[in-house]
């Protein structure tokens, strides 16, 4: 037997996963504040070896559309470079129709028509949230 393998720290993922052709989306939530504000986190990963970016994002919660917005103009995707969007502008969805503890769908527009649709887990601003910027809706 070789010699003991160092323990790496572990994070564990509280999101949910897509992989589509250009985008793979993970670790994905809905982070909601209490305030009826929520914000999309999670890491987005361009695949391909062209830029992309993020130019929109549609929430339904219980198949009623809710109406989210980037902040931004977009949210621009690298090739082969992981983006947090806890660390751009924040992507802000309404949540007063949101439950801690359920699922929604998310559906993300990304440029040339790419839609990365996932069901998301919706978390509170705690834990690994505590300090999120949590953005109203405008």
């Amino acid at each position: 037997m070789g010699a003991p393998v160092e323990a790496k720290s572990y994070q564990p993922s509280i999101g949910s996963n897509a992989r589509t052709e250009q985008v793979d989306a993970l670790g994905v939530a809905i982070v909601v504040d209490g305030d009826r504000n929520g914000r999309v986190v999670g890491t987005l990963l361009n695949t391909e070896s062209r830029r992309h970016a993020l130019t929109g994002a549609t929430v339904k919660s219980d198949g009623v559309p809710l109406r989210s917005a980037l902040l931004a103009d977009v949210v621009l995707l690298p090739p082969g470079e992981p983006v947090n969007l806890a660390h751009e502008a924040p992507v802000s969805v309404p949540a007063d129709q949101l439950s801690v503890g359920s699922f929604v769908e998310l559906t993300l527009d990304v440029t040339d028509g790419e839609l990365v649709q996932m069901l998301v887990p919706v978390e509170a601003k705690r834990g690994p949230y505590a300090d999120l910027d949590v953005v109203a809706v405008s």
